[in-house]
């Protein structure tokens, strides 16, 4: 969208600015978009001119040049970057100051072209891209400790013997005192055989060793 301002003190200092070596300010005109906005300022004579951001969302143009600017201020609508042109206070008198406001952070530059007599200054404000998004967080996952497995408990084996499920166990039980280590048993010596010694062997007819033939001779007769 274009917008065009026309100074009406164009006409007014024609005579004098033939004279003067300030160059007059004729026209205006605004290419606005969403992302990108060109002002042309257009003179007659080599202009002097300066720009100054004041803010991330405000420019000031200051012009070379005595007078009154009319037509001012611009309001623009819609999705545009630059939302209105407007006077500003000047920091001297032989100064012309335009403020632009922009609906976006902006940076701004200039390019002065000539064509025989008259120039041209060209801004050019172009839509700062936003800033990415801050990466997200780094998570660090942490290793699960391994699981803690419960103890098994060894039960010793059963005897298959034992009905009733446990171990009988025997203990042999002698009949003599324990020994301490300060006894001494004595024990009578065994009886060697020698070649030349008789041995006698009695046996017995199961009888009970008694003499049936003297039993018989001395026991009493019964009578017929």
């Amino acid at each position: 969208m274009k917008y065009r301002i026309t100074t009406w003190l164009a006409a007014a200092l024609m005579l004098s600015s033939l004279h003067a070596t300030a160059a007059s300010l004729s026209d205006i005109q605004v290419s606005n978009g969403d992302q990108q906005a060109r002002i042309t300022l257009s003179f007659v004579g080599e202009p002097e001119y300066s720009f100054t951001p004041q803010g991330k969302r405000l420019v000031a143009l200051d012009i070379k040049q005595t007078g009154v600017l009319q037509g001012l201020p611009l309001q623009f609508s819609g999705s545009n970057l630059v939302k209105s042109i407007r006077a500003g206070t000047p920091q001297d008198t032989q100064t012309l100051r335009l403020l632009v406001d922009l609906t976006e952070d902006g940076k701004t530059r200039a390019v002065k072209q000539q064509n025989g007599a008259n120039y041209t200054v060209v801004f050019t404000i172009n839509a700062e891209a936003p800033p990415p998004p801050p990466p997200p967080p780094v998570v660090v996952k942490r290793a699960d400790p391994p699981p803690v497995m419960p103890s098994r408990t060894t039960t010793p084996g059963r005897n298959p013997f034992s009905s009733s499920g446990h171990e009988r166990q025997t203990v042999m039980t002698s009949s003599q005192p324990a020994m301490t280590n300060n006894q001494t048993v004595t024990r009578p010596a065994a009886r060697t055989v020698s070649a030349d010694d008789k041995v006698i062997i009695a046996i017995d007819a199961g009888h009970g060793g008694r003499d049936l033939a003297r039993l018989a001779r001395t026991a009493p007769k019964r009578k017929t």
